[in-house]
């Protein structure tokens, strides 16, 4: 009898651990340290949902490394929920960060619009952030953050309309065009659009600004392939505007000896002797921030929050050795431009989101 009550134990035992071990399509869930993993009895601080996966160069990658440091410097715990680029897999995500933690990133938040409309109204004690952009749905709890992209590319555009006429500099042909890359036909990616035009014909309204679409953020090939197009087409710039798409937008100016602005992060590394810029969207700027505001109770629920060039949540970033090969009355045309939004006497034009 003893034997066969042991032999019992041994099979539930290990039923258990089979159904432990079962799972059908989730996504990639990281803890950002030892001691961060969600007490069972209670809620965790901070975490953060993303509809694509770190690595990225972007802004998922800008966001856990700006809640990392929040989370490290207000001794909190915090965890990135991937999503892999799988909307089926968003729900699930955004459910169990919403019932593990009190303050969710959701990043970007207009990829998760319908999975946030559901949850957001399920759990009232959490806050949501809706990164990039203004949330549509209207709820206490949802906090949107923003970016005002249009005034970093408003510099781009300043700097790529000076630069085509500059046929004295390698790779500039006598063609008054300029090229864009953008990942998709929405409205966060016209924003950065608008604001680049309007930059460009600041300088001379006879360049012609050329933009093709690629239909999606992460497809380098494609992204070169548009790029050898708008060279072709006449362009000697092209602004970046693509996310992992974009890596093959500098990949191009690099093959062909052109020039391209990189986007989000700083894509100098990849080419140094073609990327005349980035246009850094700061969100781990704006996450840390916002984190801040949450552990001080001044973050107001309902409340949007943009950050633009003031405060740092965008900027044209140049690396050591283009502030060497770009003349110095571009960059004195930029630094000028930039000062001249800070203070308001440019207002840049935008495109709601």
């Amino acid at each position: 009898m003893k034997r066969a009550a042991l032999i019992a134990a041994a099979l539930v035992l290990a039923m258990a651990l089979l159904a432990g071990c079962g799972g059908g399509n989730t996504g990639s869930v990281k803890d950002t340290g030892s001691d961060n993993k969600a007490p069972s009895n209670k809620k965790g601080d901070i975490a953060m949902v993303t509809s694509g996966s770190l690595g990225d160069t972007g802004i998922f990658d800008s966001g856990n490394e700006g809640l990392t440091k929040s989370a490290k410097e207000f001794g909190l715990n915090y965890k990135v929920l991937e999503g892999k680029e799988d909307p089926s897999l968003y729900y699930d995500l955004l459910m169990t960060a919403a019932k593990d933690y009190k303050l969710v990133f959701v990043n970007p938040g207009y990829q998760f619009e319908k999975a946030l409309g559901d949850i957001a109204s399920k759990f009232p004690d959490t806050i949501f952030v809706y990164a990039d952009g203004e949330s549509p749905i209207q709820a206490p709890n949802i906090v949107s953050v923003g970016y005002k992209e249009n005034e970093g590319s408003y510099l781009a555009g300043v700097m790529a309309g000076q630069l085509t006429s500059r046929t004295q500099l390698k790779g500039i042909n006598p063609q008054k065009v300029v090229g864009l890359v953008g990942a998709m036909d929405i409205p966060v990616i016209n924003n950065f659009i608008v604001g680049f035009k309007q930059g460009v014909k600041a300088v001379d309204p006879q360049v012609e600004v050329k933009v093709l679409f690629a239909g999606s953020f992460d497809d380098p090939a494609k992204g070169k392939e548009l790029t050898l197009s708008l060279y072709d087409q006449g362009a000697d710039i092209v602004y970046d505007v693509a996310s992992k798409t974009g890596d093959g937008v500098i990949l191009a100016a690099k093959e062909k000896g052109k020039y391209a602005i990189g986007v989000d992060t700083d894509k100098s590394p990849m080419a140094p002797e073609n990327v005349t810029g980035s246009m850094l969207k700061n969100v781990g700027v704006s996450f840390y921030d916002t984190v801040k505001m949450w552990k001080e109770g001044s973050l107001k629920s309902g409340q949007t929050v943009k950050f633009g060039l003031k405060d740092k949540g965008v900027e044209l970033l140049f690396d050591s050795y283009m502030k060497n090969f770009i003349p110095k009355d571009i960059l004195d045309a930029v630094n000028k431009a930039q000062e001249d939004i800070i203070q308001g006497k440019i207002t840049v034009d935008e495109v709601k989101k």
